[in-house]
């Protein structure tokens, strides 16, 4: 009997623990979604001043427990601010203004003077997001993943030099940290992957690989490459201890050994 009460006891404690998993893995569990039938006004999670962003009718929105929202379609352009809004450089927009201006003498033909201007607006850490696609918002109203209209150009590590330049028109997404997780590289990038201190010492790279423009790269929380396409051909370590001569233009994923996998291209 008495062994009888401890095999109850312990099962209802790993129900209580399992429920209290579930809760603390799931912080979207009060989330809900809604078909917006016109342009709505609303309000993004965790703005602390009222402004709204307008979403595009016909799409389905993401909101918490207070109605605001969590994910959604931006309607128009919008500046937003990313999770590693710190992380950007160089955030400076232009702006083109039109002055028209005629002159009006009494019974005389008239010209019609067009002015145009060019101004460049600070952007204060936020990115321009593309109209018509999905933003992420994280608990401090940061956009996570989101499309950029323009590129971008992030700082790598943070405390480090380095930027990278990501393209636009593409999806860049931040880990909660403020690092930057994936994005589609706008040039050809040198970088290192996860594992680069055993990479082949015949490289001679200092752990650095090539990594191909217009292509996606994602990164661990420290800035290494985990996936990418390579550019250029090169002897990498197999998972098999063996080194593999890889092709340009393989996608490849690396381990924490420095080994890697390839998704795509061929070996010799």
């Amino acid at each position: 009997m008495i062994m009888m009460h401890g095999l109850v006891r312990k099962i209802c404690i790993c129900a209580v623990l399992g429920v209290v998993h579930i809760s603390f893995y799931m912080p979207s569990a009060f989330a809900e979604s809604r078909m917006l039938t016109k342009d709505t006004k609303l309000h993004p999670q965790g703005w602390a001043v009222g402004d709204v962003v307008e979403f595009r009718k016909d799409t389905l929105i993401t909101v918490n427990e207070l109605g605001e929202v969590v994910s959604g379609t931006l309607e128009n352009d919008t500046f937003l601010r990313p999770t590693g809004w710190d992380r950007i450089i160089g955030d400076y927009y232009q702006k083109t203004t039109y002055d028209g201006m005629g002159f009006f003498p009494h019974r005389y033909y008239h010209p019609y003077v067009e002015r145009v201007y060019h101004t460049d607006i600070p952007g204060y850490g936020h990115l321009m997001y593309k109209s018509g696609t999905t933003v992420i918002f994280d608990a401090q109203g940061h956009v996570v993943t989101g499309t950029i209209k323009d590129g971008a150009t992030v700082q790598l590590i943070k405390g480090k030099y380095g930027f990278i330049t990501f393209k636009g028109g593409t999806v860049l997404t931040f880990y909660d940290s403020g690092a930057v997780r994936s994005g589609i590289l706008e040039e050809d990038t040198y970088l290192r992957p996860l594992g680069w201190r055993s990479l082949p010492a015949e490289l001679q790279s200092a752990g650095f690989l090539k990594f191909s423009a217009k292509k996606s790269v994602t990164f661990n929380e420290n800035g290494e490459v985990v996936s990418g396409t390579l550019k250029d051909p090169a002897e990498l370590r197999s998972e098999d201890g063996g080194i593999k001569a890889v092709k340009a233009g393989s996608v490849i994923h690396f381990n924490e050994a420095g080994e890697i996998s390839i998704e795509a291209g061929e070996t010799k």
